[in-house]
């Protein structure tokens, strides 16, 4: 039933920005079924000119209202980011990805690199809550960038037809916060909302 419905032409209720990690696919942490949303996926939900295509395409052409950009705890991406910019060393030869560079400096712009003098010195409970705290800066950073690199989507959040959110995926407990601090399109929330996964 579901395939004959998509077939007829995509209607998604979201686009949905969210990494590659395979504990983190968008359909199952909001429980959605098939042809519910867009769903754009790339190491570290970092914004480039091919993302921020297939979001305005999500929006202007199949009509989408909403932009959810989803990061999450323990993330692999943010962490290596952040290992790499504490060491200085070269994302490809640490890796051996050639093309990784692009993505592991988007996700650097989330902190300042003086915070690694401190991380030697912190327990490694520490280092994942300092993580996580820069993934969420980055969702952020890519909510902020979604509007600031792309006139498309900006006319639309001035015109109140799409609005932009960030969110945080807490992989132990499966449950979704949204980021009421500086939401892009849509009144603020005095608290973020929590949303059962």
């Amino acid at each position: 039933r579901q395939l004959r419905a998509t077939s007829r032409g995509p209607h998604p209720l979201a686009i949905v920005l969210s990494c590659i990690d395979s504990s983190t696919p968008a359909e199952m942490i909001f429980d959605l079924g098939l042809g519910d949303i867009f769903s754009v996926r790339i190491a570290g939900n970092v914004i480039s000119p091919m993302v921020l295509g297939s979001i305005e395409y999500g929006c202007t052409v199949a009509g989408a209202k909403l932009v959810i950009v989803v990061g999450h705890t323990c993330c692999g991406a943010v962490a290596a980011a952040v290992d790499l910019a504490c060491t200085r060393e070269n994302p490809e030869q640490q890796t051996g990805c050639q093309n990784l560079e692009p993505i592991v400096r988007n996700i650097q712009e989330a902190f300042d690199g003086a915070e690694c003098r401190r991380l030697p010195n912190i327990t490694p409970e520490e280092k994942a809550e300092f993580i996580d705290g820069v993934a969420e800066r980055n969702v952020q950073r890519s909510v902020d960038q979604i509007v600031e690199q792309s006139s498309t989507l900006s006319r639309l959040v001035r015109e109140g037809r799409i609005a932009v959110v960030g969110a945080m995926f807490e992989v132990s407990t499966g449950t979704v916060r949204l980021l009421g601090d500086r939401p892009v399109g849509v009144a603020e929330s005095e608290e973020a909302a929590k949303i059962p996964a």
